[in-house]
């Protein structure tokens, strides 16, 4: 995490005070934004999805795929999909409602719509609740006797305060940047975050332990 945030930081100081990064970069922006919310989603699925996945098999299992990665990474495209179109035309929103620029009078307003609105209750709800599923072998009925205060505790909580821990310096730096640059900078941290949201959706205090399985 703090390997990736250093390199959007030098991105983003890149951007204002080197030129080629400039130019390249807002080069790569306006050819995204040509494509619109579908390539956008697509590039985020690409990210979150794909390299997160390829990342998984050949930096952990070294290079051994399994129906698991496959299927994993044929879901992740799909929920990263529908998280990518919502995060496209939420960035237009804010910078709607709250302008375009790096001063704090602009970042403040976009972290803590971002943060504590949008993402606690809307992003990090969804993506719990659809890990969830697929982990419940995409039983619907098993996932709705699941839905209490219990699952709010144990599964989207930490989610939660691990998405704080990763996206709060994240979404400082993606709003530093022009408008139009956020998304391509948003689709860049989307490869890593992909590595750690499966993991940390996994955890939970009402599941058992290895231990706990084997015969006494």
């Amino acid at each position: 995490m703090l390997v990736l945030e250093g390199i959007m930081a030098i991105v983003v100081v890149a951007y204002y005070f080197w030129l080629p990064a400039t130019t390249f970069l807002h080069s790569y922006a306006v050819w995204q934004r040509q494509g619109g919310l579908l390539l956008s989603a697509a590039a985020t699925a690409l990210a979150g999805g794909v390299l997160s996945e390829l990342s998984l098999v050949y930096l952990q299992d070294r290079g051994r795929w399994t129906a698991a990665h496959f299927e994993n990474m044929g879901f992740k495209l799909f929920m990263f999909f529908i998280t990518g179109s919502m995060v496209y035309e939420f960035y237009l929103l804010q910078a709607i409602w709250f302008g375009d620029g790096a001063s704090w009078n602009v970042l403040v307003p976009k972290i803590l719509v971002d943060q504590f609105l949008y993402t606690a209750f809307l992003a990090v709800p969804l993506v719990t609740i659809m890990l969830r599923w697929q982990a419940l072998r995409y039983s619907g009925r098993k996932l709705w006797k699941e839905l209490n205060w219990h699952f709010v505790d144990e599964r989207m909580l930490p989610v939660l305060v691990t998405n704080w821990m990763f996206w709060i310096p994240g979404v400082t730096l993606i709003y530093s940047m022009p408008q139009i640059l956020q998304s391509p900078l948003f689709i860049f941290a989307t490869a890593i975050w992909g590595l750690l949201l499966p993991a940390v959706a996994k955890q939970g205090r009402g599941e058992p332990k290895p231990q706990e399985l084997a015969p006494t």
